[in-house]
């Protein structure tokens, strides 16, 4: 329940990112910690199956 809501968050986080039209999205840091959180967050759960 609770890595489904990590994923839920995260997700929302970086579509968040993602969409708002200030700079490309890619050069923001945000983008990058958003996507190494949810690489982390993927190789935990791997891991823990």
């Amino acid at each position: 329940m609770g890595i489904t809501i990590l994923y839920l968050l995260i997700g929302f986080n970086l579509l968040n990112v993602i969409t708002q039209e200030d700079t490309a999205f890619y050069k923001d840091i945000r983008f990058w910690l958003v996507l190494i959180s949810l690489g982390i967050l993927v190789v935990l759960t791997v891991n823990s199956i």
